[in-house]
């Protein structure tokens, strides 16, 4: 055999076995996905993906939750306010790359960065939110991943970008990091502690098409517990306290709720998502909440017409709300 024909043959032979140990990303996953109808990533049976069915277990300590997450301190009005609404910086900017984007490497400047972004692909005009979190979402569908970037900066004079942490998530695998046992990829990691791009913020295009089909992030204002639990491997709460719920714990709407009572639109597709997927605890943030895509930050104007305490009506209670046991999964 030539030693042309042996280089071809172990080439071929460790990209098998390169596919076989690592997910590789999807090409359905192209630029025109994200146009014709919004982009939902992960797979439909993934944690992120799989409506909660109406008889979904109940944490034992459920009522304990609702309480603490309703009355202590931190709580404000013990209900899930809509982050950046009117001119509330607070909402996260989500941007889309294609292949006419310069690529960056990006500087760390707090923790580990993944290799993703030592070459990412980031839009012209791209900006963080104006927080002191400095958060960005970036959905690259053609590489097949997002990407999540927490204290991003842009450098006009350099024309170069920094972050302190970031997450990476590949759009076609089930959406978990790398550190969890049922993860089917190692190439979603970073230092997010378990969160992704595509769950962080409500995307404006999903509910003007009329419905979100995944679980949503909200941060908690009572501190969190030391404790996480699935989809986050690592808190940073520091509450020692029984009631107070370990990062990640998932809670519902109850099914029987009734939300022909929220007129608002926009309010009322937020709350169905809430009601059929649920919502997760993904960080502490000293105002419940969850975000909503910053569209002003992207240059667009503020495109939502709701008000931050839309889902008030909704307060955290028995009444209204039940927490799912921890790491429950419905496929599982």
């Amino acid at each position: 055999m030539s030693s042309g024909k042996r280089l071809a043959l172990t080439t071929a032979l460790c990209l098998t076995v390169l596919a076989s140990v690592i997910t590789l990303p999807d090409p359905s996953f192209s630029a025109s996905a994200q146009r014709s109808k919004p982009l939902r990533a992960f797979g439909d049976n993934s944690y992120w993906n799989t409506p909660l069915p109406p008889n979904a277990p109940k944490h034992p300590n459920s009522n304990g939750i609702l309480r603490y997450m309703r009355t202590a301190p931190g709580a404000g009005r013990g209900c899930i306010r809509l982050a950046g609404t009117g001119r509330d910086p607070w909402g996260q900017p989500i941007y889309w790359s294609n292949g006419h984007d310069r690529e960056y490497r990006v500087r760390a400047t707090d923790y580990y960065l993944p290799p993703e972004l030592r070459s990412l692909r980031i839009p012209r005009g791209a900006r963080p939110a104006r927080t002191s979190d400095a958060e960005m979402t970036i959905y690259d569908v053609h590489r097949g991943y997002v990407v999540s970037l927490w204290h991003a900066k842009f450098n006009k004079k350099r024309h170069t970008w920094s972050a302190g942490g970031a997450q990476v998530a590949y759009l076609n695998s089930n959406g978990l990091d790398s550190r969890f046992k049922a993860s089917n990829t190692r190439l979603n990691r970073g230092s997010m502690r378990g969160n992704n791009g595509a769950t962080s913020a409500v995307r404006y295009d999903e509910v003007r098409a009329g419905a979100i089909r995944h679980v949503l992030r909200i941060s908690a204002g009572p501190e969190v517990s030391k404790r996480a639990t699935l989809p986050i491997y690592q808190s940073d709460g520091n509450s020692s306290l029984r009631n107070a719920p370990a990062q990640g714990t998932r809670m519902r709407l109850k099914p029987s709720v009734n939300l022909h009572s929220i007129k608002n639109r926009q309010a009322r597709v937020i709350a169905r998502a809430m009601q059929r997927y649920g919502v997760y605890i993904g960080d502490s943030g000293g105002t419940t909440m969850v975000k909503l895509e910053n569209t002003r930050a992207e240059g667009r104007g503020q495109r939502w017409n709701v008000g931050a305490r839309a889902l008030c009506r909704l307060p955290l209670s028995r009444k209204y709300w039940k927490v799912v046991p921890n790491g429950y999964h419905p496929h599982r």
